[in-house]
C-alpha cells in the first residue's frame, strides 16, 4: 500500500542516524514543554477563578510568566524537532511523500525505529 519504501535502518548513515536521534529527543522536549504549558493554564485557571478584579496578584502574574516560558519552550522544541527532521530525511536522501507533511513522515520513521530498537 505504501508508494514510498522506506530503506531499512541499516541502510542508513551515521549522519542521518544522528539527526533522526536528535528529532527524537525534540521530540521529546516536545512532550515535556506541552505538559508543562498544560500544567501552567491549569494552575493559572484554578487561581483566575478566585482572583478579585482589578490589578492581578504577583501570584497570578507568576504563573502567567511561566505559562508564556512553557510556550516559549514549545515553539523551540517544535523548532528544533523539524531542523532535525528536515536534516534527517536530507541526510537520507529520502522524500517526503505527497499530502505528507515533514512532521508526520518522521514521526512514522521514529515509532518505526522505536518497534526494531533491541529491547
Amino acid at each position: 500500500m505504501n508508494r514510498f519504501p522506506a530503506p531499512p535502518f541499516a541502510s542508513l548513515s551515521s549522519q542521518a542516524s544522528a539527526f533522526l536521534e536528535q528529532a527524537r529527543s525534540a521530540r521529546a522536549a516536545m512532550e515535556r514543554a506541552a505538559s508543562n504549558t498544560a500544567t501552567a493554564a491549569d494552575e493559572l485557571r484554578r487561581y483566575a477563578k478566585f482572583s478579585r478584579p482589578g490589578q492581578p496578584s504577583a501570584h497570578i502574574v507568576q504563573l502567567r510568566q511561566r505559562q508564556a516560558a512553557a510556550r516559549m519552550d514549545a515553539a523551540r522544541a517544535k523548532q528544533a524537532f523539524l531542523q532535525a527532521s528536515a536534516a534527517f530525511v536530507h541526510a537520507a536522501g529520502l522524500s517526503v511523500p505527497p499530502r505528507s507533511s515533514l512532521e508526520a513522515f518522521v514521526l512514522g520513521w521514529i515509532e518505526r525505529d522505536a518497534d526494531n530498537a533491541p529491547s
